[in-house]
């Protein structure tokens, strides 16, 4: 399994998407309407027309990996595009609400204190 992380880019495609499609069909989606290279190993996000399904498309070496998730109930909530791109580009964060089913217009990041590396320095190193 390739671990998600933040240092990863994630681009949803807003469009709806044919879940018959597959490998080739979902790398031709990412190639000539999101006009983005499928193998850069960027994570694309596709949901279904009903929005119970979500799949994952990333190239990990040698080869690309296509992953999908289906509800039981409910519906991923996918972020609509303010600008009518057909692509968004969300953070591993926005990823994480998607997938968990939180409510993504209600996310409110509280300031956190950043400790800096003189901080650091000063009281932790030897």
């Amino acid at each position: 399994m390739i671990p998600f992380t933040s240092g990863h880019r994630y681009f949803l495609y807003t469009g709806i998407t044919d879940f018959r499609k597959s490998y080739d069909g979902l790398f031709g989606i990412i190639k000539s309407i999101m006009q983005s290279n499928p193998l850069s190993g960027d994570v694309y996000l596709f949901t279904n027309k009903r929005r119970n399904q979500i799949r994952m498309m990333v190239y990990d070496t040698g080869g690309l990996v296509l992953l999908s998730k289906r509800l039981d109930r409910g519906t991923f909530e996918i972020m609509e595009s303010q600008t009518n791109h057909i692509k968004l580009n969300i953070s591993w964060t926005q990823l994480m609400c998607i997938m968990q089913g939180i409510k993504l217009n209600s996310i409110r990041y509280r300031k956190r204190h950043i400790i800096g590396e003189k901080y650091l320095k000063n009281n932790y190193v030897n």
